[in-house]
């Protein structure tokens, strides 16, 4: 029997996208495994597209082309337009409604605050977003006409908005839903985005409980997990490496600022989360941006104008790590 590989996409918004593609690039050419063939691939908001394009059979170099406008003439992306720069509305966002995204849940994680991940609280109290997710959808569903990309492993994680728990699209027990309605879901970030409604309940982006949720990975009886995480920092394999991160980071401005505590935030979890799947006996390759690859994103990971050069970096960057993995 072979080696069962997991695959783990996480969210990050436009650049996120960008970077995993140059990523799953770099680990098809390093390893010659390609990350399609994953017995389960779990997506978070823009994870959860391309988790759905590989399960679909796009390949990782026709994500490469598409995001780089280069002509696709093979496999689902053949002939597939999609403009990247304009598909969600671009790098910001509309004004969202005013008043209170999700009062329910608002009011349980105030009564009952260890119960919920710090941004699934957040994520409540934030107005609704008037952005539309719908063009994703639409690309979804010129990929996978009916249900989901049949015989994969596709899982989808989304936040359930009234509720504030974590679902798995895809598995037996989550929510019955079609593909396209469960990678919008996972993508609605709150207060960008309207939430989506499936099945008469709202759920919102994933990475509101986690940037990968790399932990539902566990029990799986995988053998080894690529976990690709965006929103995280390298090096991530220690308290060491974020300290190092940290004495190098002198972001400027208040959006730069947040988002490097976000990203530090973000790797401890994946930290934590990458112990759990260890702990179970699951080796875990953990792949994230360098910081070459920040100065290449900025602090707007929405930003469309940057795309084709965080790809290219995270192609370098990506190759320069397997490489460093495989010699150790």
């Amino acid at each position: 029997m072979g080696v069962r590989r997991g695959l783990v996409l996480g969210g990050g918004g436009m650049l996120g996208a960008a970077w995993t593609i140059g990523a799953l690039c770099a680990v098809e050419e390093a390893t010659g495994w390609r990350p399609a063939e994953a017995e389960v691939i779990l997506g978070t908001s823009a994870g959860a597209i391309l988790g759905t394009m590989l399960a679909a059979g796009v390949r990782a170099e026709h994500l490469r082309d598409h995001q780089l406008g280069l002509p696709v003439e093979a496999g689902p992306l053949a002939g597939v337009d999609f403009d990247y720069d304009s598909a969600v509305g671009g790098a910001l966002p509309p004004r969202p409604r005013p008043g209170i995204g999700s009062p329910g849940l608002l009011r349980d994680a105030v009564r009952h605050p260890r119960e919920y991940p710090f941004l699934t609280m957040v994520s409540a109290a934030v107005p609704t977003g008037r952005g539309s997710v719908a063009p994703v959808g639409e690309l979804v569903r010129g990929l996978v006409a009916d249900g989901w990309p049949p015989g994969s492993g596709l899982r989808v994680a989304a936040v359930d908005y009234r509720t504030g728990h974590r679902v798995v699209f895809g598995d037996p027990d989550g929510p019955a839903a079609d593909v396209a309605d469960a990678v919008m879901a996972s993508c609605a970030i709150p207060g960008w985005f309207a939430p989506v409604e499936v099945n008469g309940s709202r759920y919102v982006d994933g990475g509101c409980w986690s940037a990968t949720n790399a932990d539902l990975m566990a029990a799986r009886g995988l053998d080894e997990v690529y976990v690709l995480a965006p929103m995280a920092l390298r090096p991530a394999g220690s308290a060491s490496g974020l300290r190092e991160w940290r004495d190098r980071d002198r972001p400027k401005g208040v959006l730069a600022q947040l988002v490097s505590r976000y990203r530090r935030a973000v790797t401890r979890q994946l930290l934590r989360e990458a112990g759990q799947l260890r702990a179970a006996g699951t080796r875990v390759q953990l792949l994230a941006p360098t910081v070459a690859d920040l100065a290449v994103m900025g602090p707007n990971m929405m930003d469309p104008g940057r795309r084709t050069e965080v790809l290219e970096s995270a192609l370098r960057t990506s190759r320069a790590a397997l490489l460093g993995l495989a010699a150790r």
